[in-house]
């Protein structure tokens, strides 16, 4: 038992110094919206990120990016998972996505793609811990996110429901946009490396963006579990001597 508990940390130990795949095709499903506290959002007769989902059977809070597809709660798809942090290093990955696409001119060039896939990484960041809790901010910064991934900020999908439409600050759409291109390159070294972008492979559904715990939480949780082995393989030892000595 021993060995085996401390080949399994080792294991992950490896997994997490190899990291996950920079770009990989992976199953998602949608399965309802994210409410942790209870309630939904809603605004122009459509549920509101962020969602519950799976991403190859991981539960993952899923950000819905496009204003220009649709998904139903309950469908499954195949997408293209793409790393944000490895974009980064890598812009030509995001052409597999739908702001990266060479078809796709809302941006014109890879670098001003991958800086709108890092604003939208960083509003998703900014919901409420329950987005139901306060929907008029929830709503402000899905607006601003479907603003900035098309490139359009004029549109009306762009500007917060009637209700909210005249309110300031945290509450507008613009405020968030603001906020966006002013903060997503002030983000410490690495934060990017915890967001994926999935776009369906098929190119008719919603592209959405989802985070992991970032990989120096995974480094730590990796190593606290080795030295946790450690420590009984230690306290087994000395027990056994223990008993020994006695006998």
């Amino acid at each position: 038992m021993r060995l085996r508990i401390a080949s399994t940390a080792a294991g992950l130990a490896l997994f997490v110094a190899a990291g996950v795949g920079a770009q990989q095709q992976v199953t998602v499903n949608l399965t309802a919206p994210y409410a942790p506290g209870g309630g939904t959002v809603t605004a122009f007769g459509y549920y509101m990120s962020p969602y519950s989902g799976t991403v190859d059977g991981s539960l993952q809070r899923l950000n819905c990016v496009d204003f220009f597809h649709d998904v139903m709660i309950g469908d499954t798809w195949t997408a293209i998972q793409t790393n944000l942090g490895a974009a980064i290093l890598d812009p030509t990955l995001l052409y597999n996505t739908r702001d990266g696409a060479i078809s796709n001119t809302v941006y014109g060039s890879l670098q001003a793609a991958l800086y709108a896939y890092e604003k939208v990484a960083w509003l998703t960041t900014q919901y409420p811990a329950n987005p139901a809790s306060d929907p008029t901010l929830s709503t402000a910064i899905q607006t601003a996110i479907w603003s900035i991934a098309s490139n359009s900020p004029g549109n009306v999908y762009s500007i917060a429901p009637n209700d909210v439409v005249n309110l300031a600050g945290q509450y507008s759409t613009a405020y968030w946009i603001d906020q966006a291109n002013t903060q997503f390159d002030k983000q410490v070294a690495g934060f990017y490396d915890s967001f994926f972008i999935l776009t369906d492979k098929a190119g008719s559904l919603q592209e959405f963006v989802y985070s992991t715990p970032e990989p120096g939480t995974l480094v730590l949780l990796a190593t606290g579990i080795l030295l946790v082995v450690a420590f009984v393989v230690r306290v087994r030892r000395d027990i056994r001597v223990g008993a020994e000595v006695l006998s």
